[in-house]
């Protein structure tokens, strides 16, 4: 597995980081930066990019290391100086958290054949005047009662995204079909030309999820997922050039 991937494709390491932000968070200097750890100098670094929550910044970063996992963890450990002093395995992912001057640090690291790939993140206060504009509003593709479940934004050097997933009640192909209604009203045209299908809840489905653009260039990533009498759904916007 590649760690050098766009946040997108990290929801396990943002949703655990997410259950940390019951607790509380604090301003002040820019956080530790460990791609700049003389310890951590042979460890391979991806750029960083953030999500911006409701009072908090999530700033996270993909990184190899030369290492079997439980090494690359106790090297990340002494170069943190106390930013990590709590240690769980879940399977075969080892991960590391921790409270430092009251930002939130977790880093999670994987087996791989030639190292061990991760990501560190850390979450840390935002005050209203520092988020950015997005102009994306997903409430609009949404059917009626349909219950916000997340919503964090994405800060790319062209703007920025938006991370947002719904419960939605109804069926599965109602949903689907109100969604993807909205999307074509919207301006929303799917990346990929849809073939041949049948009108069956599965096409509509299949008509819908994948990825989106715009005449100005923006992209958005659909997914839902059938769960009981509800469906999941969530939408990944991104700014012109930031995909």
């Amino acid at each position: 597995m590649n760690p050098f991937t766009s946040g997108a494709r990290s929801p396990a390491m943002l949703a655990t980081i997410l259950l940390l932000y019951a607790g509380s968070v604090c301003a002040g200097a820019t956080p530790w930066d460990p791609a700049r750890s003389e310890a951590l100098a042979e460890w391979r670094w991806a750029a960083p990019f953030a999500f911006d929550l409701p009072g908090a910044r999530l700033r996270m970063r993909h990184f190899r290391a030369p290492m079997a996992p439980v090494d690359a963890a106790r090297r990340l450990a002494r170069a943190g100086e106390s930013r990590f002093d709590r240690l769980q395995f879940s399977g075969a992912v080892l991960s590391l958290s921790g409270v430092h001057e009251g930002r939130h640090w977790m880093a999670q690291l994987r087996p791989a054949d030639d190292g061990g790939p991760g990501t560190i993140g850390v979450l840390s206060s935002l005050g209203p005047d520092d988020r950015r504009a997005i102009g994306f509003d997903p409430d609009a593709l949404v059917p009626a009662g349909a219950r916000l479940v997340l919503r964090a934004s994405s800060r790319f050097a062209g703007g920025a995204g938006m991370l947002a997933s719904y419960l939605c009640p109804g069926s599965y192909p109602r949903v689907a079909a109100a969604v993807l209604r909205a999307l074509w009203a919207r301006r929303w045209r799917p990346v990929a030309a849809p073939g041949k299908t049948s009108g069956s809840a599965k096409d509509v489905a299949v008509r819908l999820a994948g990825e989106w653009t715009r005449s100005d260039g923006a992209r958005l990533t659909v997914h839902l997922h059938p769960r009981g009498d509800a469906v999941a759904l969530t939408f990944w916007h991104r700014p012109k050039d930031s995909s």
